[in-house]
């Protein structure tokens, strides 16, 4: 790829939509640029380093192996062209900015938006963007470059992923402050089996925790009440006697508020997840990035908080 530094950005931008897209139709669609002219830019491209970037297929395009190399190369190219050319706008300070977030539910309800709120006050014309993910996917959003930071629930390290911020999360047993167990200074999963039990989807480190746990006791655990949303499961649990697990940080207002009482589990693996905050590696951030996420790490809970 010796000429790589010769790629142009409308090339690469349009390339990266296609790739995400899957179809040059439907990257037309989003640009609202001409098919001929992504078509052109893209066969372009194609002719410039000599290989196919995609796999032409009945049911669209699929980036090939090359393709895939050029990706990551095009995703990092084009974020450090918004950063400079957002800089460059900004030259007098930190007067505005964008700072797009990924990250799981947990924190999309309450944390990230009273923390994006009190740097507004100071920041007043920083513009923020949040989307919610599967605790796996938020790293890949931000490989692919659709958020600047992510904040997420991890097991493992994730390639291309900078941590800027890790701290132990061990997960909780929530239930209402009349239920049975609600008095104890800690509780075990044997315990909990006594109880209907509220638990998310398997896509979560809660889930698949629980469920390495409990597998490794040989208890059979079936959830009375399965799903996707917080503000769901956390209200079952206060109405139905049963228990549902979280981490502090998804809670917090709600326990105090005194709704809701969170007890640690004393049985061995529930405690091995962690608070991740993640940035890509190796890029350099925009200012209002950079300065948000200085805010953002200071602004989270001491380790104590979360046990």
């Amino acid at each position: 790829m010796a000429n790589i530094p010769h790629l142009t950005a409308p090339a690469l931008r349009y390339f990266i939509e296609v790739s995400k897209c899957g179809s040059i139709s439907l990257a037309s669609s989003h640009l609202n640029v001409a098919t001929s002219a992504i078509s052109r830019q893209i066969s372009g491209l194609e002719e410039q380093l000599g290989t196919p970037l995609f796999e032409r297929r009945p049911r669209g395009m699929v980036l090939s192996a090359a393709g895939e190399m050029l990706a990551a190369y095009a995703r990092k190219v084009l974020l450090e062209t918004d950063r400079v050319l957002a800089e460059i706008k900004d030259l007098e300070g930190l007067q505005q900015g964008k700072v797009s977030i990924a990250c799981t539910e947990g924190f999309a309800m309450e944390y990230l938006p009273v923390c994006i709120a009190q740097f507004q006050r100071q920041y007043t014309q920083i513009q923020f963007k949040i989307d919610v993910y599967p605790p796996a996917h938020v790293s890949d959003a931000i490989r692919n470059g659709d958020a600047d930071i992510g904040v997420t629930f991890s097991l493992n390290p994730s390639p291309d992923i900078n941590v800027a911020f890790r701290q132990p999360a061990p997960i909780l047993a929530i239930m209402a402050p009349n239920h049975p167990l609600a008095h104890k200074k800690s509780v075990s999963l044997s315990q909990i089996a006594a109880y209907p039990l509220a638990l998310p989807y398997r896509d979560t480190t809660v889930r698949q925790l629980f469920d390495i746990c409990a597998s490794r006791q040989q208890l059979a655990i079936e959830p009375a009440f399965t799903g996707s949303y917080i503000a769901a499961l956390t209200q079952y649990t206060i109405h139905s006697g049963g228990i549902s697990l979280f981490g502090e940080i998804s809670v917090r207002n709600l326990v105090k508020e005194q709704r809701l009482v969170a007890l640690p589990i004393r049985d061995r693996g529930m405690d091995i997840r962690n608070i991740e905050v993640q940035t890509l590696m190796g890029r350099t951030l925009p200012k209002a990035v950079d300065v948000f996420l200085g805010f953002l790490i200071q602004s989270l809970p001491g380790e104590n908080e979360l046990k």
